[in-house]
This record gives structure tokens, C-alpha cells and sequence, in this order.
């Protein structure tokens, strides 16, 4: 989801993003990496134990990757937030880029641009929020809150250790472990990126819009 979330930025405007497309995948995806890698240590700790205390050593390491991962999705969550939030109320967090064949100050057609009006002029974000982006949004915002749901879970059960109630509770297991992951799985699979966000389909992004048309409509 943090490599589709960059997708999206690209599509909508990076200059309402205050991470760049590939520093946002980058963060996100090494500190999940890092999450997997600790709660990996953790549970061969505990696999690997001959006392209690050591199996309860490695849920502890567990538990920490757990909350690298817990920590890594708030902040991706808040991001994304305020993200759209940018781009709904239209505040760009650095300059809009020009379009292209605009006329710049200093060009040989300076004394012209007086009297040129510009075919093109780069669209608002909300004008790039096309039906598909809309929808995975809508898709990707389903699937980050049943993998946080999870994430909690996993967190309590681990707090109350191997022998914990919660641990040794099939049902809840199921309804807050399996459950989640299958759903975020679904619905990322109805709301596609190859479907909705696919490099190269003109349909997704709305780069521009003709100032050419709307002085016509005047």
C-alpha cells in the first residue's frame, strides 16, 4: 500500500506531498522491512528457547517489531491525511511545476506574453481526483484500517504473553488476525492498481486543463 499511496501522488500533484513519491515508498516499505525483520529474531528466539523466561524473552522482540510496525503505519496514516487534505483544500506544500511550453520570464517571447494566453494551465488537485483514483483511495483506506485493526491486535495478544488469554483465544484470532488480512486482501484485489492507477493509462491522471476551452465558455 505505501507503493500505491506514492502512485497516487504522482498522479494527483507531488506538490502537495511533503515526502516526494520515492522517498515515501523508501521510508515506509524499509521500515516495514525492519518490523518483519525484528518480529522475525523475536519469534526465532522464542522458538529456539529452553526456559519460559526465554520464549517470553522472544515475544518481548516480537512485540518491539510489532510496534516499529504499529508506529510506521500511524505515521503513513497521518501522511496520507494530510495529503489529501492539501489537495481538497488546495494548499500546495511547495511550488505548483510549470506546464509545459509555457512561456517563462527571460525567454525570447517575453515581449509577446502579454498578449498570449496560455493553452494549457496545470489543473487543481481536486480536478486530478478522477473516478479511479477516487476508488482506490477508497480501496487503499479500507485496506490500511483492517491492517491497523490487526496491528493492534497482534499488539495486545503479544503484551499478555504466550500464555495470555487472548493468546490461547482461537476465535479472537481468527475474527482480529485472519479476518483483516483476508479482507485488506480482497478489496486490494476489487480495487486493483493495475486496474485503476496503471502506469501509462491516461484515464487516471488529469494533468492539465485548456484555458482555451474555458474562455470559450465565458
Amino acid at each position: 500500500m505505501f507503493i500505491i499511496m506514492g502512485r497516487i501522488i504522482n498522479l494527483v500533484g507531488a506538490e502537495y506531498s511533503r515526502l516526494k513519491p520515492r522517498t515515501y515508498s523508501i521510508l515506509f516499505i524499509s521500515a516495514d522491512l525492519l518490523a518483519l525483520i525484528i518480529q522475525a529474531i523475536g519469534g526465532a528466539a522464542a522458538a529456539s528457547a529452553d526456559t519460559h523466561d526465554g520464549a517470553e524473552g522472544g515475544a518481548k522482540i516480537m512485540l518491539a517489531g510489532i510496534f516499529v510496525q504499529m508506529a510506521a503505519i500511524t505515521i503513513y496514516c497521518i501522511i496520507q491525511g494530510d495529503y489529501l487534505w492539501h489537495v481538497l483544500t488546495e494548499r500546495p506544500v511547495r511550488p505548483r511545476p510549470a506546464p509545459s511550453g509555457a512561456v517563462t520570464p527571460g525567454s525570447d517571447m517575453e515581449d509577446s506574453s502579454q498578449n498570449l494566453i496560455l493553452g494549457r494551465q496545470v489543473a487543481t488537485g481536486r480536478a486530478r481526483l478522477t473516478p479511479n483514483i477516487k476508488s482506490m483511495l477508497l480501496g487503499l483506506g479500507i485496506a490500511t484500517v483492517f491492517i491497523y485493526i490487526r496491528s493492534i491486535y497482534r499488539t495486545i495478544e503479544l503484551l499478555g504473553g504466550w500464555n495470555g488469554e487472548i493468546f490461547v483465544n482461537e476465535r479472537l484470532f481468527n475474527l482480529l488476525d485472519g479476518i483483516p488480512i483476508f479482507v485488506a486482501m480482497f478489496v486490494l484485489n476489487v480495487f486493483h492498481p493495475g486496474r485503476f492507477i496503471a502506469i501509462g493509462n491516461e484515464r487516471n491522471g488529469v494533468p492539465y486543463i485548456e484555458l482555451s476551452k474555458m474562455t470559450g465558455a465565458a
